[in-house]
């Protein structure tokens, strides 16, 4: 479990995150939502270790932190970043091979254990198809779903994703949300998500997290926030909630 306690981030004496108090734990996608700047990708970065707190602390199953190794933080919190590193000469399966690093380093021959992992990350994501293709050959969905596969090779409880849903058709977008909350209830996955699309996701997410002006506004089930001064709130715009046609969750519209 990922727990934040007065967590804070400050840069050039302007604070970008306030006091925060969060519990997030495994078995549940939670959705960072929220107008942009508002904070999101700074509390995810928070969690992933890619820049300390000002102040307050974060934990990770009762330890902060700075304590935990690097490997051994890699093992159990996998991060993808919202700008995605080059990666166009390598094969499908050599980019999910890198998720392997923390368990043996760059250099570090794969034994049985690192296959097995990789081949289980491909089928998990069904892009056994793509392993063999060059990565710059593929679409935008389908190298989503292979650095989902990496994410899964590196063995972790916790993903954490920085708007992966960035620059894909609603068709793809629906494709790699419906694949998060597969792999979330079939290996009991963490996964903390920064979405900006409020539908998607109060259709997919397990709990919300919403931010505004780096302040925690509000957190709780989909159904919970999904009302509209709750909604106006967070994004500075009267909305609308109405049933979906099926029934099965509620839906912000603009008036």
């Amino acid at each position: 479990m990922f727990e934040t306690h007065a967590a804070t981030f400050t840069v050039d004496g302007k604070r970008l995150l306030q006091p925060t108090e969060l519990s997030l734990s495994e078995g549940l996608v939670h959705g960072l939502i929220g107008h942009n700047g508002s904070g999101k990708s700074t509390l995810l970065k928070l969690l992933a270790r890619q820049q300390p707190v000002s102040s307050g602390e974060i934990h990770l199953d009762g330890r902060p932190l700075p304590v935990w190794g690097q490997r051994e933080f890699a093992r159990r919190v996998a991060y993808l970043p919202q700008h995605l590193p080059t990666v166009d000469s390598l094969t499908g399966r050599e980019l999910v091979a890198m998720g392997r690093y923390p368990w043996h380093g760059l250099l570090g021959r794969h034994g049985a254990e690192d296959i097995a992992a990789i081949e289980r990350a491909l089928a998990l994501t069904q892009t056994e198809c793509f392993a063999d293709r060059l990565v710059d050959t593929l679409s935008g969905g389908e190298r989503q779903r292979l650095w989902l596969a990496m994410l899964l090779a590196q063995g972790s409880g916790f993903l954490l994703l920085d708007e992966p849903l960035a620059a894909l058709d609603i068709s793809h977008q629906v494709d790699v949300l419906e694949l998060i909350r597969r792999l979330c209830a079939e290996l009991n996955l963490g996964v903390i998500i920064v979405l900006h699309d409020i539908n998607l996701a109060a259709r997919y997410c397990d709990h919300l997290v919403a931010l505004h002006s780096g302040r925690l506004l509000a957190k709780g089930k989909p159904e919970a926030l999904m009302n509209n001064t709750t909604l106006e709130a967070i994004y500075g715009l009267p909305m609308h909630v109405v049933p979906h046609p099926s029934g099965a969750y509620p839906m912000a519209v603009v008036p």
